[in-house]
């Protein structure tokens, strides 16, 4: 059931709140799945059912697309991190836009563990889906 109709743009788009800090994130989760979720507002015109048309600020919660980030990389560079990085060995990607934003990468390690790396040290890789999955696996 619609109980609205936005008419034109919606404007004035930004995000309130990130991941941990969106308090429905947990419904979020369980009925879309997990990802870098966002809660936006913006401002648009909206038409109820009356047909009166009036300004309201829009609020909804959004999953950034994992594919803003490769699966897989391989690295190209171990200088400072001999020990937790092996040259042109495969690495699973953990998706962190600040990472991202700062010019770096998050990969699981030798270690076992993610830790962030310059993502100048790694090349991404496309990965055959079959070969993904297998990857994947604990």
């Amino acid at each position: 059931m619609v109980n609205f109709y936005i008419v034109g743009k919606i404007e004035n788009i930004e995000i309130i709140a990130k991941g941990p800090s969106i308090r429905d994130l947990d419904r979020l989760r369980k009925m879309y799945g997990f990802g870098n979720w966002r809660k936006m507002k913006g401002i648009a015109r909206v038409r109820p059912r009356t047909g009166r048309i009036h300004l309201a600020e829009l609020h909804c919660g959004m999953k950034k697309s994992k594919k803003t980030s490769p699966g897989f990389v391989v690295c190209i560079n171990n200088e400072n991190y001999p020990a937790s990085l092996e040259l042109h060995k495969i690495y699973r990607v953990i998706p962190d836009e600040d990472a991202v934003a700062d010019g770096d990468i998050r990969v699981i390690d030798e270690s076992g563990e993610d830790y962030l790396y310059p993502a100048s040290y790694f090349a991404p890789i496309k990965v055959p889906q079959v070969e993904e999955s297998l990857l994947r696996a604990p």
